[in-house]
């Protein structure tokens, strides 16, 4: 069969398909219906002539030749797409679009503001929404579209994911203004671990980075309140003599006071995620570049 034959839409939706593994949120990435998908679907595997999806309590899992397929095809949409997008010139004070970015409450407390004062100059009809998505979904949203970008850790492997480092922050120990540890010279390792402790976690348990980092040290810290965000914290931190141990950032403009830690832990590194299929698009190079730009911003004020 020639190329001119078969309908490239086609390629599109076996992309999403593989990506979902689910018929119903393939229709909604695609922006058609589920019995659309299905017709989809019906065609690809008489082109291919190979069931290519199994559908299974665990999804639409793809078969040995969708698995093969998809490497050459995801390559060659992608192809497509850089192509277009290089003939495609981006211009910020006209264009009409949303970027959708993946971000944590404190990121997006810090990032947000500086951002939106950007666009509101230089894009005003560029609009922005945030999520939070959990980190094992982030390359199959990124992948879909149903996000731009991802700003997390560099925990990521996936292959297809593109990312730059945008950030990094030493961790601090952050009390009140008139706390009385502050008093001390030199706050001590016994010090820190004498206070009653904040924990920002979403999930219901598990140890965070400074945990984990304490436990290798054979420490452990009295956890006096664990809660699901931190913006919640500064104002519990203010009126207790609780402490928080996250980043410089957290106190700035706050009635807060910071010190260096008595201990060594790796601080806290930010990565800015997208999909490759993404790379030489022009919008996308833009919005990338801006919020580099503004990260970069945020490191001077820390």
């Amino acid at each position: 069969m020639k190329i001119k034959d078969t309908d490239l839409n086609l390629f599109i939706a076996f992309d999403v398909i593989y990506t979902e593994k689910n018929l119903t949120k393939s229709g909604q990435v695609l922006g058609i219906t589920q019995p659309a998908v299905s017709n989809a679907l019906a065609r690809l595997r008489d082109l291919f002539n190979d069931e290519l999806f199994i559908r299974t309590s665990r999804g639409m899992i793809p078969t040995p030749v969708a698995n093969q397929l998809i490497g050459d095809i995801r390559n060659a949409l992608s192809l497509i797409q850089n192509t277009i997008s290089v003939s495609e010139k981006f211009d910020p004070s006209t264009a009409e679009m949303t970027f959708k970015i993946s971000i944590g409450d404190t990121s997006e407390y810090r990032l947000l503001p500086l951002l939106i004062k950007e666009l509101a100059e230089i894009a005003p009809k560029v609009k922005v929404e945030t999520y939070l998505t959990a980190r094992k979904d982030a390359p199959r949203e990124l992948a879909s579209g149903a996000i731009d970008f991802s700003i997390d850790p560099p925990l990521q492997s996936d292959q297809h994911l593109k990312h730059e480092k945008i950030y990094q922050e030493d961790y601090v120990m952050i009390v009140r203004e008139d706390h009385p540890i502050l008093k001390k010279q030199k706050i001590t390792i016994e010090d820190y671990l004498d206070l009653s402790h904040i924990h920002i976690s979403n999930r219901k348990t598990g140890m965070g980075h400074v945990d984990m980092t304490l436990y290798k040290l054979g420490l452990t810290r009295d956890i006096y309140l664990r809660a699901q965000h931190f913006l919640v914290a500064p104002y519990i931190v203010e009126q207790s003599d609780m402490a928080i141990t996250t980043t410089k950032g957290f106190a700035v403009d706050r009635n807060l006071a910071w010190r260096e830690l008595p201990f060594d832990i790796d601080p806290l590194v930010l990565h800015l995620y997208w999909h490759e299929n993404n790379d030489n698009e022009s919008s996308s190079k833009w919005m990338r570049d801006l919020m580099l730009k503004t990260y970069g911003k945020l490191q001077q004020v820390s």
